[in-house]
Order: structure tokens, then sequence, then C-alpha cells
């Protein structure tokens, strides 16, 4: 051991400053004066210890394939996305989206950065939107909209059933695939969430076996195009071979449906009666680039607005569910108004979220924050499990901005760490945590936007609020 003489030893001597540069404040020969304390030993470790050591600084990128979105801010370097091209890869399994973010963080503008800039690449846009932006945004890059409100004509049949989908086909195993069955339930369950929206409650199981033999007679009777009347003629009168056919008297079914029945009965007293019980007047261009359906027209009509949303839903995913129909992004912007009444909607989600790679889709769910999604039923019950499980059926999570109240509720939700959660609650405006399942385990990237000024333009969805108002002019001969 060195023995202290001279220097060192007034250097280290009781009651001196023991953290005094032994060396002049150059610091040793080859370091800067930065570095003057002390000098930590090297440590060499692989690139995946890395970058969980020190997430979003030492990231490889996730693909150089796919859409353009923006810029890693973990790294600088350029990001790109495509959930077909990843799930082709082999990197993911699960190709639906989920973007969240509070009012004025740049969510619909991320959800275009996503899908329109695809369009180029071959991909095609479907999109159910409570808002006019997917319209004009459909309009604008030469697809087709279709606006659905009292007084505009047009009218879709949420009980339309594609005549390609049922062709016969076969799984990924090579088994047969009854197409009539798919599309009855199909059919089935959307009767069950527009009756669960006019409840707000679930139903018993005596109701859904009155509403499956209701289904059945309507098939029967319109000869497999049924409208909603068909289905609300058969709850009232309701067949005695099929009441028999499950051991049951016609008395029986009628008291099993009773409550259905009245539901159903007043949906049709409703908006549903013009917009959606009668043959479709317009068809699903399946050639178009984005095909938007517009219900701004209800937008502040709460009770409407979710069985329009649910059944233009419906209307669409028949056509998507298309076999050969192209891969697609399916948008459901603004779901949180349909997702309030959740008995129904959830079920549905979850059904075409599971489906999506048989259909070649990415679905994108586009919410202001989980609470609208979570803040369903008593916790442990079945719609908050329900919600829940669609959470994790989407693969890919895009969060922005969340408010504090928010952060604590979201972390839970999504299994954030510390630095995920930090990025949302100081995220700036087109700033997300993009948080997504591959086959490697989880990955997050911290992603600002970039955007053209065109774009800008093009997908401004504030420009009511940019408008300078025109100056009061002073009338002739008086003072301003």
């Amino acid at each position: 051991m060195r023995r202290l003489r001279g220097r060192d030893q007034a250097t280290t001597a009781p009651g001196r400053d023991w953290a005094r540069a032994a060396y002049p404040a150059a610091g040793r020969r080859g370091q800067g004066a930065d570095r003057t304390r002390f000098t930590l030993p090297g440590l060499r470790v692989s690139t995946a210890t890395a970058a969980i050591a020190y997430p979003f600084l030492a990231q490889a990128p996730l693909t150089h394939k796919g859409t353009f979105l923006g810029t890693n801010l973990g790294t600088g370097a350029p990001f790109t996305f495509s959930p077909f091209e990843l799930y082709r890869d082999g990197l993911i399994t699960n190709p639906n989206i989920l973007v969240a973010g509070e009012i004025g963080s740049g969510k619909t503008n991320a959800t275009c950065a996503l899908t329109l800039r695809s369009i180029p690449l071959g991909y095609k846009v479907a999109a159910v939107d409570a808002k006019s932006d997917w319209a004009r945004f459909a309009r604008s890059y030469g697809g087709s909209a279709i606006s659905l409100g009292p007084g505009r004509g047009n009218r879709l049949n949420p009980l339309d059933v594609s005549d390609a989908l049922l062709s016969a086909r076969v799984d990924a195993e090579g088994q047969r695939i009854d197409p009539v069955a798919v599309a009855k339930n199909a059919q089935l369950r959307l009767l069950e969430a527009l009756i669960e929206i006019r409840l707000e409650r679930s139903l018993h199981v005596d109701e859904r076996t009155a509403l499956a033999l209701a289904l059945e007679q309507a098939l029967r009777t319109s000869g497999g195009s049924p409208i909603l009347s068909d289905v609300a003629a058969a709850l009232r009168d309701p067949d005695p071979q099929l009441a028999a056919g499950i051991a049951r008297t016609v008395a029986e079914v009628l008291v099993a449906g009773n409550t259905a029945r009245w539901a159903f009965d007043g949906l049709l007293s409703t908006v549903a009666k013009d917009l959606f019980d009668g043959p479709s007047t317009t068809r699903f261009d399946s050639t178009a680039p984005i095909v938007a359906i517009d219900l701004s027209d209800l937008y502040n009509d709460n009770a409407n607005l979710s069985i329009a949303f649910t059944c233009a839903s419906a209307w669409m995913e028949a056509a998507l569910a298309t076999p050969g129909n192209g891969q697609r992004f399916a948008v459901y912007d603004e779901a949180w108004r349909v997702l309030a009444h959740a008995h129904g909607a959830i079920d549905r989600l979850q059904q075409q979220f599971r489906l999506a790679r048989s259909w070649g889709l990415s679905n994108v769910l586009v919410l202001h924050n989980l609470r609208d999604t979570l803040n369903i039923g008593a916790a442990d019950s079945a719609e908050r499990n329900k919600a829940e499980s669609l959470l994790a059926l989407a693969g890919t999570k895009i969060i922005g901005y969340q408010p504090a109240k928010e952060i604590p509720l979201t972390t839970r939700a999504l299994d954030l760490t510390a630095a995920e959660a930090h990025i949302i609650a100081t995220a700036s405006r087109g700033e997300f945590l993009v948080k997504l399942q591959t086959i490697h385990g989880m990955r997050s990237y911290r992603l600002q936007v970039d955007l053209h000024p065109y774009e800008l333009q093009w997908w401004d969805t504030t420009f009511a609020m940019n408008d300078r108002p025109a100056r009061a002019t002073a009338p002739a001969g008086g003072a301003a």
C-alpha cells in the first residue's frame, strides 16, 4: 500500500476537503476539463441490454419498410411503420392499432399520417366518423364519401351481406368455413348491440334466444335479404315451427322476447327508421382509395349517434369482410361516442379485431383517453372485462398527451414504465409514445409526427378556429 507523503498527506488530512482534485484543473493528460473529478471504467454490453438500461436512447430501428411517420426523438432517426409490412416480416402477429390523445394532441393528424400516407403504397382506407373530417379527406383523395343524416336521402341496410362473402371459403388450416353461418352471426351481433344500446344493459339468455329465432324467421321471409322491420315483425309474431324447434310455444317465445321487442320497436321510431330500415341506396366502392361514412349531422344527438355509428360500422364491416378486397385500414374515429353504450359495441369490436388478419385489415380505434373504454361497468364486471380485453386486442398503442388525472389509469392499463408514463404526461402536440407487441417482446418508441405544409392544410381539423372573422363595417354616416 502506498504511503501518503507531502501534498497527498495534506489533501487527505482530517477536516480537509477530501473531494478536491489531486490533479491540475485541466485534468489528467487526455482528459477534458469536464472530467477532472473521476473516471468511470468502461462497460461492454450488448445493444439489447443497452436498450433496456437506457430506454429510447439505444434503439435499433423498428423497420425501414412502410410509411414514414416522423422522427424517433430518442435517436433522431426517421421512424417508419406499417402493420402490414411488420406482419409479413414476422415481427408482429396483431395488426390492430389504438390511437389516443387529448383534444389538440394531434391524434387525428397522426392517424392521417399512418393511413392516408399509405395510399400511394397500395393500401386503402375505410372510416366511420362522427365528424366530417374523414369525408373531407375522402373527397380530397378521390375517394367516396357517404353522408348520413335526416333529409340527405342516403340509406344503409346494416344487415347487408356481400355476395362474395357467401362464396365457399377455407381457413388457414384448410378447413371449410360456412359463410352463411359467419354472416348470420355478424347480423345477430348487430341486432343484439342495437337492443342493448336501447336497454343500456346486456341481454339475458332468453332474450338472445328470441332474437336469434326472429332473425332466422326474417331471413326466411325476406329470401335472405332482411331489413330491420322484418326482424321487428318476427319478434311480434314468432313462427310456430321455429318455436317448436327449440321445444317452446309461441307464447313462451313472446314472453322471452317481450323486452327486446319493445326496445326494437322503439329503435325503429328513432333515426334508424329513415337511415337504416330498408334496402341500401348506395354501395361500398371497393376500388376507391378511401371510403368514409359521415355521421356529423348527428354529432350532438348522443342517443341516435350511437345507433347510427353501430349500424354504419356493421354495413362497412360487411363489405370489408369480402375476401380479396385488398389490405385496408378500418378507422373508427370518435369511437368513444359509441363505447359509452358499451354493452353491444365492445362485443362487435372484439369480433372485428379478432378477424382482422382473416380479412386483411388493420383496425384503428381512435379515442381521447382510455377512460372512454375502461370507465364501463363496475370493477370486475363482465363489461369492464370486455373493455380491458378490447385494449389487449390492439397490438400497437399510439398514445399522445394525457392529463395528470389520466396517467395512473393509463399506466396500469398499458403496463407503462416510468419513462413511458413521463412521455405521455409531458408530450407536446404531435408527440406520441408508440408501444407495440412484437415477437421479441414489447418495444416502445418516442415519436414526433412530421407533417408537410400541404398536409397541414389538407388535414387541418381546426380551420373553423383559424379563420379570421370579417370586420364589422360602420353604418353610413355613423361612428364605428
